[in-house]
């Protein structure tokens, strides 16, 4: 493959990338608001902001983070080829618990509440349930956005980056004390 042509490849993948973390993150705030603003309102109103949220959370999070990650596997085998560095394999790892997390605990936690906030409008009371679960589900959902925050953290920060110019400075006060 051409340069040029690799270089393009690149930076399409990365904005691919970065439309994938708008998705990601921008649907998790707006979530966020969904679930602060429908909470105090009737029950229909809640059961109507547990479904956006589900919904949402199925469609848009999912779909901006699948992106995210395969486009920046793409980037990272474009640009440093089998041998990434440091940093991103650490993203990857970071990745890969978010994406183990929302199966096995997110997901499963949040369509719990949204059962028992159906429940709640098919009874005309709030399921005395729904409060945890909601609760369970929001402790998952703030450990996924954390760890998708430091994932996004060490993509920009580059931790290997210092590490090596650490490493370059000792050995040149060393070469030149000798």
């Amino acid at each position: 493959m051409g340069y040029a042509f690799k270089r393009q490849l690149a930076r399409v993948a990365l904005f691919a990338h970065f439309i994938g973390l708008t998705l990601c993150l921008g649907t998790i705030f707006t979530n966020i608001m969904i679930e602060r603003h429908t909470a105090s309102g009737s029950l229909e109103m809640l059961s109507l902001g547990r479904d956006l949220v589900t919904l949402s959370s199925h469609n848009l999070i999912q779909t901006g983070f699948l992106i995210m990650v395969f486009t920046g596997i793409l980037v990272t085998l474009l640009r440093y080829g089998i041998r990434a560095p440091l940093w991103a394999w650490i993203k990857l790892g970071l990745s890969a618990v978010v994406l183990i997390l929302v199966i096995f605990a997110l997901d499963p936690a949040s369509s719990v509440a949204t059962e028992w906030a159906r429940w709640s409008v098919e009874h005309g009371q709030l399921a005395p349930q729904y409060l945890n679960s909601v609760a369970r589900a929001g402790r998952y959902g703030v450990i996924v956005l954390a760890l998708l925050l430091v994932t996004t953290f060490v993509a920009i920060w580059k931790p290997t980056r210092l590490l090596f110019r650490a490493t370059q400075e000792r050995r040149s006060a060393v070469s030149h004390s000798s």
